[in-house]
């Protein structure tokens, strides 16, 4: 069967999809890969294929028997819609798919944080492909001082994006303010399985796959909303009571220190937040693997 994968532009939806393509070619099945140039090296590392045309030009040469794909990016969908073979959408969380929907969706995201169930959906955990190595020894090493990562930093130009770095920095100090080991990362692609193993809260913008990774990992989270879906995707960790949103007073204005330290304390010591969070980790520990889905996407084209 030839099974061609086509990725959005999120490079954290990406490397789940790397993790479903590798257990679909160990079951011996022919697939390419179709994802961002940036996201390539990954593809390769993980001993996939990489597609270097446009999806649609590829698909149309190669004629797979399923395309898998991100629902959200609009060549991806369009190749989908044209290839005549069945189709299988792997869902986001946060916004609506394009159209045509798949014939079948693959729901990483935990129940506990989806608004809307998609009926049907074949659920799988929130894994994503991560480049083995060695990681730096202080990051495994067991530390008594909490540790309080912070990623997803605005890097643009933008007044937005300057007030946003702001708080992003405002936080940081915070954390070092009241004794805390605070953790700095840049970039959209890291070791999360070390990362949060030393973590306690994570500091991020409401990214999707931060939020994944952190709820994987059983670590509370701070959201400082980039947008409408990263602020609802916040509201869903306060409901569940793993985490805590900036309200848009907050996000409008300087928030005071005192109320950031008190954000970033409440989630470091607990209360009904850290062990909720550990139950959340665990719950998803639980949701089938991505091999478990390969029997049923074979099924597909029988």
């Amino acid at each position: 069967m030839r099974v061609l994968f086509s990725a959005g532009l999120g490079m954290s939806a990406a490397l789940r999809l790397v993790l479903l393509a590798r257990e679909l070619q160990a079951a011996g099945h022919e697939v390419r890969f179709s994802c961002p140039a940036r996201a390539r090296h990954r593809v390769v590392r993980a001993g996939l294929v990489p597609v270097l045309a446009a999806p649609r030009q590829f698909s149309r040469a190669w004629r797979p028997d399923l395309v898998i794909h991100d629902p959200l990016c609009p060549d991806s969908a369009a190749m989908a819609a044209e290839s005549g073979v069945p189709t299988v959408g792997y869902l986001p969380y946060t916004h609506r798919p394009l159209p045509p929907l798949p014939a079948v969706w693959i729901d990483p995201c935990p129940p506990l944080l989806r608004d809307r169930p998609e009926p049907g959906a074949w659920p799988v955990r929130c894994d994503a492909y991560e480049l083995p190595g060695q990681p730096e020894p202080w990051l495994t090493e067991l530390s008594l001082i909490p540790r309080v990562c912070v990623t997803g930093v605005p890097s643009g130009n933008r007044p937005e994006d300057r007030r946003r770095a702001q708080l992003f920095r405002r936080v940081a100090e915070g954390v070092e303010s009241l004794g805390l080991q605070l953790l700095v990362l840049t970039g959209d692609d890291h070791p999360w399985s070390v990362v949060l193993q030393g973590s306690v809260v994570v500091v991020h913008g409401g990214d999707e796959g931060i939020v994944y990774a952190a709820a994987r990992f059983g670590v509370s989270q701070l959201v400082l909303p980039a947008g409408e879906a990263e602020q609802r995707a916040g509201k869903r960790l306060e409901q569940a009571g793993i985490g805590r949103c900036l309200t848009d007073d907050e996000l409008a204005g300087t928030p005071s220190m005192l109320r950031l330290r008190f954000h970033i304390a409440e989630l470091v010591n607990g209360g009904r937040v850290l062990p909720a969070a550990a139950q959340l980790g665990q719950a998803i520990a639980r949701m089938p693997p991505p091999a478990d889905l390969v029997p049923g996407i074979e099924a597909l084209v029988r």
